[in-house]
């Protein structure tokens, strides 16, 4: 890291760090210690702004990407949740002609007409079925919703987390830009007082 940062303090050192200072009006080797650490010191802090916000940048970045894969995975229990449904109203379906067909038979056997009693005893059964295969459909549809909900709910945090990783990037370059100005201003006000001092 501090290789890193004289790499910076050298990129953006000004050119009145470099330019030689005319006879008389020089500084001793103490001021120029000085003048050398405030550039490095710079130079480190601004290394240090750059990389936070590299970093907040990288974890706004994964995290939308998790937000993506979870709304992908929520998708995929929606789909999951109509098949499952569709597969529990072909066996309820079943079950229900079965019944039917056996309290028909029982009728049958009994030597009963199928009037009165009988008869609404199977209209009963008939609305209980009907009563389930709607109940069956409205939990499945309630459940697919709720995972289609949350898919649109992940893609709108992905969408947010990229935006904040974007803002966090410039953040990071502006942040460090400022601080390598007001650095340079600092460190050439110092090197002026010590000329004059």
């Amino acid at each position: 890291m501090v290789v890193a940062a004289a790499s910076i303090a050298q990129n953006f050192a000004p050119a009145a760090f470099t330019t030689p200072v005319p006879a008389g009006g020089g500084l001793g080797a103490g001021s120029k210690a000085i003048i050398g650490l405030m550039a490095a010191g710079t130079a480190v802090q601004a290394y240090g702004q750059f990389q936070q916000g590299k970093q907040a940048q990288a974890q706004a970045k994964s995290q939308a990407a998790w937000n993506l894969y979870n709304s992908k995975v929520a998708k995929r229990e929606a789909e999951a949740e109509r098949v499952a449904t569709a597969f529990e109203l072909k066996q309820q379906k079943k079950a229900a002609k079965t019944l039917k067909s056996r309290q028909r038979a029982a009728i049958g056997k009994s030597g009963v007409t199928p009037e009165g009693s009988p008869l609404l005893v199977a209209e009963d059964t008939a609305a209980e079925l009907a009563k389930e295969e709607t109940n069956i459909r409205l939990r499945g549809q309630r459940r697919a919703s709720a995972f289609e909900s949350q898919s649109i709910l992940d893609v709108s945090k992905a969408s947010a987390a990229t935006t904040r990783a974007a803002g966090f990037g410039r953040s990071a370059v502006i942040s460090a830009g400022g601080t390598i100005l007001g650095g340079t201003a600092s460190t050439l006000f110092t090197r002026q007082q010590l000329r004059d001092a």
